[in-house]
């Protein structure tokens, strides 16, 4: 399950971001090194859990045995004889997934959402049962697949239900979450209004917009509301049973031709299904007209959460995620001028407004993976944003009228216990003290949110919600941390409240049954309800004006969230009370007593299959062909990977070396902690490797390097600035052929790099922005570690992304060299030339600074290089969409206009050398198979070169990938 809730859709625009700062980074470990884990075996679950997830993974235990007996009778399938279940608490963000590949595991975050994100009751419950449903369902192999996953073992071809659209697999999941659970997103309004609002502007997502990769709005979240409303559609049309025969005739079909086995189990064609299913919202969903009280303050759509009115510096703060840039704090004014970005903000909900700071929330990646959430205080003096905590994962925050006291929540593995931050006098240190943290309130399964001070600062009117209940508002006494139920109902959601200025009410946001959220008003004395908005998309986050005459609140439209006003309304507006019934409290759940034992890598680390390679080395001009096959544990600590390839081509003019030796390589990684340990081999061959000519261009030389290294890599990974450094030795075996002879050159190599990454992407991103990437290495071969001789190579690639004119226009700057010293033969000889990017500004090979376009690949060589690459990046369009269910999925297309300067030499450097080139290009971003971005680029440019080696002349190339 993926962009869970209202939190993890707030990654839409800041999810592309956290995926290149991990990658960016190379994150060491799946999980928190400072996790330490063991396992619980079940009957048909093995479950993986941590220090503190003990009352957890033995309820689960009962849970995932439950789900499994109740999965299996209405789907009539013999379901996985075991599935490896991990629990990690270590982000903020409810969520979790599922893969059948290498073997059938489940991964689930241990913190629950607030109620204004999901309908549950037993969050654990429903998270295991969208994910368990997600194994049945790909773990199938009908038809041709099972003699294919007879012969290959667990590989991807062997799976065709993985190859559905999206919408398609997380549509049944979310789903059968709500059957099976009675709860989830099926009922939930505020899911079932991103359709419903589409439908009531005739606005409604056609089916190549749903397959996924959708970056406008609904964006992530459009697969699992079109996906749950169209097969509840399915169900009630044809009956639930025809949902499992359709996963068993789309187990049968080739990869990708799932949607074909729609005609045969329902009669028609999705085509059809899918337009008789948007014809039924639209009848069920008729168009109404806007409340006329209601003003909507902002116009920019997609997430804003947690508005503020600011007492002290006018208008509203509240924070906004999108696509066009990095997260951030806005404050708008009440007339509806332009709202003005305030300091950045990674995530985070609702702020707490003092006279000489703002405090908030914000995540950041800690130990490379783990995303916690701690306070901040922005200045408004100096507009510097200064830490209050550290790893205390506290979000939510709300001062108290004296300015002395934040109230806030706390994520504590099994519940979310509600704080008290003291921010008066003597808490100026930078994180505050531990001491200055204390807990008012703490129970066992109990999560508290979104907390708010009454206007006396004597209490707190807070979201509870209990195993087993729904959410609630309950108020606590802050002098005898005692809590009394304020609003309460069966069947009824209770979220985010605000305290009318008086002190004598509390606004709330309530959902009843599967009603999307509206704004009622709670009276403290007597719990009389009334209603204050009728919005047919939701209304949450309230505040109230300090002199009690305005409300705003984050409203739904078919743009995604945002912020809107209206008048308090008077008691004579309102004709309609109500009287809840407060729900019974939350249940005990039963938990196992099976024995643990310790964590063993062992079982999980066999290789589950193997698979062909073809290998068309970009850059090297040859093609290869063999096997390959990986193991890793389910806990990512050990990974494997062995592969061979012979060759079938090589490049035109090139020494062919015997096409019987192959290329082959073995690796292992160890990735329990920060760092990561590595060992790798290998064999491999490189054309036009050779020393450079007199005329500075590659000799005709084929190399086979043998060789072994062993090394080391520690990322330092965070949100806005990542870094890496990595130190490794070997021993080579270098044997050249030439024409004429051939010879071997015997090496130990000790190398170092560094990174720094503070770039970033977008969803509308078309290249990274905003920042700069670097990247140095080291190379040092010495006889006294056994070399037959001495030579020192380095290489310094720094690249800057500066704003261009417009929106997404990016000035991409590239400025590298790499030089060598000592014996040619020990080192690296640089090639130039080609449309070639390079494994990155971290990269030891001959092709790492050899981008100029205008010149066929590998035109130049020499022991030294410079290269400067500009180029500047702007959008084009932005189609964001496909064919049907075809596996396609236009992005956008955008251009640049290209400029290349460069020389490699061996003697001296010089200008009459110099090799320019400018063209341009134009690029189409592709999603492919409905969730795998690629940039397929197109271009042409005029070569020159100054010393007349090569004829000028304009060369067209074609790349997958970016150029840098």
């Amino acid at each position: 399950m993926s962009n869970a809730g209202r939190r993890i859709t707030a990654l839409l625009g800041a999810s592309a971001l956290l995926a290149s700062v991990v990658a960016t980074a190379h994150a060491a470990t799946l999980f928190d090194p400072a996790l330490k884990f063991r396992r619980l075996p079940t009957q048909h679950f093995v479950i993986y859990y941590h220090q503190g997830e003990e009352r957890i993974a033995q309820r689960l235990a009962v849970v995932a045995e439950e789900t499994w007996r109740t999965i299996e009778a209405p789907l009539r399938i013999t379901l996985p004889r075991l599935t490896h279940v991990v629990i990690a608490d270590q982000t903020e963000l409810a969520n979790g997934y599922a893969t059948p590949l290498p073997y059938d595991t489940i991964v689930l975050y241990a913190v629950t959402p607030s109620g204004a994100e999901f309908d549950f009751d037993d969050w654990l419950r429903l998270t295991f049962a969208h994910e368990f449903t997600h194994i049945v369902h790909l773990d199938r192999s009908e038809g041709w697949a099972r003699p294919v996953r007879w012969v290959f073992g667990r590989a991807p071809i062997a799976f065709p239900n993985l190859f559905l659209p999206n919408w398609q697999i997380e549509g049944l999941a979310t789903y059968e979450e709500s059957i099976i659970t009675g709860e989830g997103r099926l009922h939930a309004g505020d899911v079932r209004a991103i359709v419903g609002e589409a439908a009531r502007a005739r606005d409604l997502e056609p089916l190549d917009r749903v397959n996924g990769g959708l970056t406008d709005w609904p964006g992530g979240s459009t697969v699992y509301a079109y996906g749950v409303g169209f097969h509840e559609y399915l169900a009630d049309r044809f009956g639930a049973e025809k949902l499992a025969a359709l996963a068993d005739a789309t187990a049968r079909r080739l990869p990708y031709l799932g949607s074909r086995a729609f005609l045969s189990v329902y009669g028609e064609s999705l085509g059809s299904l899918w337009r008789d299913y948007q014809e039924q919202q639209i009848a069920a969903y008729p168009a109404t007209s806007t409340d006329p009280n209601l003003t909507q303050l902002t116009h920019r759509g997609f997430v804003v959460t947690g508005p503020r009115f600011d007492r002290f510096g006018g208008g509203v703060i509240y924070s906004e995620v999108d696509p066009r840039g990095f997260p951030a704090l806005y404050r708008v004014e009440v007339d509806g001028s332009a709202p003005q970005p305030i300091t950045n903000r990674y995530l985070g909900s609702t702020t707490a407004i003092g006279s000489t700071e703002v405090y908030f929330d914000q995540m950041e990646l800690r130990r490379n993976v783990a995303l916690y959430s701690d306070l901040y205080a922005w200045s408004r003096a100096s507009g510097i944003v200064r830490p209050l905590s550290r790893d205390a994962r506290l979000f939510d925050p709300d001062l108290s009228p004296d300015g002395q006291t934040l109230v806030c929540v706390q994520n504590i593995t099994g519940r979310r216990s509600l704080m008290l931050v003291r921010v008066g006098p003597g808490t100026n240190a930078d994180p505050i003290p531990s001491n200055a943290i204390t807990t008012l309130l703490s129970e066992a399964d109990t999560q508290f949110n979104a907390p708010k001070w009454s206007p006396d600062g004597r209490t707190i009117a807070v979201e509870r919600q209990r195993l087993g209940a729904m959410p609630e508002i309950v108020l606590v006494d802050v002098s005898t941390k005692t809590a009394r139920v304020l609003a309460s109902a069966p069947d009824t959601r209770f979220a985010t409240p605000a305290w009318r200025p008086d002190g004598e009410a509390v606004v709330a946001a309530m959902a009843p049954g599967d009603d999307t959220f509206n704004l009622v008003e709670i009276e403290i004395r007597d719990s009389t309800l009334r209603p204050l908005t009728h919005t047919t998309g939701g209304a949450t986050w309230p505040d109230v004006a300090a002199d009690g005459s305005m409300i705003v609140f984050v409203g739904y439209t078919t743009a995604g969230y945002d912020l809107f006003t209206m008048p308090y309304p008077s008691t004579a507006s309102v004709t309609r009370t109500l009287t809840l019934q407060n729900q019974p409290a939350g249940r005990d759940e039963d938990s196992a007593t099976a024995s643990t034992l310790d964590y063993s890598p062992w079982p999980t680390l066999k290789p589950t299959s193997w698979s062909p390679v073809v290998d068309a080395a970009n850059g090297n001009e040859q093609i290869r062909v063999g096997a390959a096959f990986a193991g890793a544990d389910v806990l990512g600590y050990h990974s494997y990977g062995v592969s061979a390839t012979w060759l079938v081509s090589g490049p035109a003019g090139a020494i062919q070396p015997s096409a019987a030796v192959p290329d082959w390589q073995a690796e292992y990684v160890y990735s329990r902690w920060r760092p990561s340990l590595y060992l790798a081999a290998s064999s491999a061959t490189s054309f036009f490797a050779g020393l450079a000519s007199d005329l500075v261009t590659p000799a005709d030389v084929t190399r086979r390097t043998r060789q072994i290294e062993t090394g080391i890599l520690v990322p330092f990974s965070h949100i806005r600035v990542q870094q890496s450094a990595l130190v490794s030795i070997g021993r080579a075996f270098d044997d050249y052929t030439l024409a004429t002879n051939s010879f071997t050159r015997d090496r130990s190599p000790l190398r170092a790099a560094w990174q720094l990454n503070t770039s970033r992407s977008y969803g509308y991103s078309i290249s990274r922005e905003d920042g700069v990437s670097i990247g140095v290495t080291g190379e040092w071969v010495r006889q006294a570690l056994g070399s037959f001789a001495d030579a020192t190579t380095v290489t310094a690639d720094a690249r800057a992304y500066l704003p261009g004119f417009g929106r997404q226009q990016v000035v991409a700057i590239r400025l590298a060299g790499g030089g060598l010293s000592g014996e040619p033969t020990a080192g690296r000889t640089f090639l130039m030339g080609g449309d070639y990017p390079g494994a990155g500004n971290v990269d030891f090979d001959s092709r790492a600074i050899s981008l100029m376009r205008g010149f066929p690949d590998a035109s130049f060589a020499g022991t030294h290089v410079a290269l400067l690459n500009a180029e500047y990046r702007f959008p084009i369009a932005r189609p964001q969409r496909g064919v049907g269910t075809w596996p396609a999925f236009l992005h956008t297309i955008h251009a640049a206009i290209v400029s290349d300067v460069g020389e490699t030499w061996t003697r001296a450097f010089s200008n009459d050398a110099l090799k320019v080139s400018a063209g341009a290009e134009v690029s189409a971003d592709i999603i492919a198979g409905y969730s795998l971005p690629f940039t397929f680029t197109a271009g042409a440019a005029w070569g020159h070169d100054v010393s007349g080696i090569r004829v000028d002349g304009v060369t067209g190339y074609f790349r997958v990938g970016k150029a840098f």
